[in-house]
């Protein structure tokens, strides 16, 4: 390919990869085909073309190939084609090559996923020191991270090493560490984003004052009236708290955690 087209050779055939190869190595034509042997075909060894003979194997490490040597430059082609190497460590992470056992390590591309990676961890520690990063707000992430209980005694330099470490640990994989403190530092952008934060923080001190018990992930709480499921899940159960026909029960809650954590 030369700006986007395939070139042609001086009768106007298309040129492909093959013949690249061919004119590179100084080989015969044809001596790089990709046909298959076919019953009748000689089985003798010397008659198999090349790709009939060569078989390649993969280490469980790393298997380096100098480009800069034949067989191992046709091995490169041949893993790109491969369901079994996915093209890049990105790709085989993106699960694009389901198949895949190995992959293709570019040439500085752990370099560039590093960085990447360490570009969404500074700007999550960033978060940290940001104006709406209040004391109480770190403390109320805190417990809803379950870092620690919603009651336990800690002082700032624990509140923000406890988030630090959290951070720090994370992996990059969905709903990992960083991506769950993102979800909660967004709250933060909207009034509505941080009554839905208090409602999580209300529910996890409902959970450690053992006021609601969660039982196949509903949220119960055994009120003198009787039970009363706030929801199915945590979705339910915060739209019950966010309800505001709902406030009068909600301060009834509020209550009823204080009284059992004094």
């Amino acid at each position: 390919m030369e700006d986007g087209k395939q070139l042609k050779d001086e009768k106007g055939n298309l040129l492909t990869l093959q013949h690249k190869m061919e004119k590179k190595w100084h080989l015969d034509p044809g001596y790089l085909t990709n046909r298959a042997w076919r019953k009748g075909d000689s089985r003798k060894e010397e008659d198999f073309t090349y790709y009939q003979r060569m078989a390649w194997k993969v280490n469980d490490g790393a298997t380096v190939l100098d480009l800069d040597q034949f067989d191992d430059e046709m091995f490169y082609y041949v893993a790109l084609d491969s369901h079994l190497i996915a093209n890049s460590e990105k790709e085989w992470k993106e699960h694009k090559w389901p198949k895949a056992t190995h992959y293709i390590a570019l040439e500085n591309e752990n370099e560039e996923l590093r960085f990447n990676k360490n570009q969404l961890k500074s700007k999550a520690f960033a978060d940290l020191h940001k104006d709406t990063m209040t004391p109480t707000i770190k403390e109320k992430m805190v417990a809803v991270l379950e870092l620690s209980n919603s009651f336990a005694k800690l002082t700032q330099e624990q509140v923000q090493n406890l988030l630090f470490d959290y951070i720090d640990k994370t992996t990059f994989n969905p709903n990992s560490n960083l991506d769950k403190f993102n979800a909660l530092v967004k709250l933060l952008e909207t009034p509505t984003g941080r009554e839905e934060l208090e409602c999580k923080y209300i529910l996890k001190q409902g959970i450690d004052s053992r006021v609601l018990y969660e039982k196949q992930g509903a949220y119960n709480w055994a009120r003198p009236s009787g039970l009363l499921v706030l929801g199915e899940g945590q979705a339910e159960a915060m739209e019950f708290l966010l309800n505001p026909k709902k406030q009068s029960i909600v301060e009834e809650l509020r209550e009823e955690i204080k009284l059992r954590t004094l």
